[in-house]
């Protein structure tokens, strides 16, 4: 697969589970309409991530990088955002009262990872 359809392909997908997560910030008084969207956003993203983690290992496909210090940034705090998301819906799910502070610490983080991506492996 091209390198730029994977590029704007996998940027629309983490996007879109950015734009779930911050609904899912926005209704978090409302927790039945709380959890469709961090689910949703969740699904999206390591749908996603699945998605470029295997078309790389069964069919070679790559994002060609253009600032290999980005992204190699990126990918460290790739793997935190994924840590985050575990840990945020572990705690929602338990209840837990970190989950009301975790999104102190994890949206600013996945933004920070999908604008590293945009900028790193930018066509």
């Amino acid at each position: 697969m091209p390198s730029p359809v994977l590029y704007f392909t996998y940027l629309l997908v983490m996007a879109a589970g950015l734009v779930c997560f911050l609904k899912a910030f926005q209704s978090r008084l409302d927790t039945p309409v709380h959890k469709r969207w961090g689910i949703t956003g969740m699904a999206l993203s390591l749908g996603g991530i699945a998605v470029v983690l295997l078309g790389a290992w069964l069919w070679d496909w790559r994002v060609d990088e253009r600032l290999p210090d980005v992204v190699r940034f990126h990918r460290a705090a790739a793997y935190g955002a994924v840590g985050l998301m575990v840990l945020v819906s572990v705690t929602g799910a338990l209840r837990h009262p970190l989950h009301k502070k975790l999104y102190i610490v994890f949206l600013p983080v996945y933004v920070v990872v999908l604008v590293t991506a945009m900028v790193g492996y930018r066509p």
